[in-house]
């Protein structure tokens, strides 16, 4: 199996897999993070490499590494690869989300990531929700371990891109 196609088990699943620090990270329901592991643990060499070749390539190659020669990035998913990038993500957890929300929005599941939102603010170690009161957090300092994370969200606004921010 070669890595793209695990990376896309793991998405079917809800797990999302990043490279933090040269080691991988395995992000969603606890169940399918255990099931992820084990099926990723053989190919955990290869994983890393892939992914490490996927931040090191410009952005529409890595891009398009992830899609058929003949099915280029629609708008949608450039705009949010962009977005996620403005917002700290590196460029293959960028791409991952994308095409994990493209996934969500594809199965009309109303769920959103804080990286979505209008209302985030902040810089990637220190992230803050503009609308706390409404979504029933503490304070307005958000984990970062819930950026990315579907969920739903009272306080939730989609984030339009201005005209500087347009996707390349």
């Amino acid at each position: 199996m070669t890595p793209a196609n695990l990376l896309a088990e793991c998405q079917k699943s809800g797990v999302l897999v990043e490279l933090a620090s040269g080691a991988l990270k395995l992000k969603g329901q606890p169940d399918a993070v255990q099931v992820a592991a084990g099926m990723l643990r053989p190919f955990k060499d290869e994983l890393v490499r892939y992914l490490d070749q996927l931040i090191a390539e410009p952005l529409p190659q890595a891009a398009q590494s992830h899609h058929a020669p003949s099915a280029p990035l629609d708008d949608a998913t450039c705009a949010r690869i962009a977005l996620f990038r403005g917002r700290g993500l590196n460029q293959a957890a960028a791409i991952t989300l994308a095409h994990r929300l493209t996934l969500r929005d594809q199965q009309c599941d109303e769920r959103r990531v804080c990286l979505e939102c209008a209302h985030m603010a902040g810089t990637v170690s220190a992230r803050r929700c503009g609308q706390w009161r409404h979504t029933r957090m503490k304070g307005p300092a958000m984990p970062a371990d819930l950026v990315d994370v579907l969920q739903r969200c009272r306080g939730f606004a989609i984030r339009l891109l201005r005209d500087i921010e347009a996707p390349p």
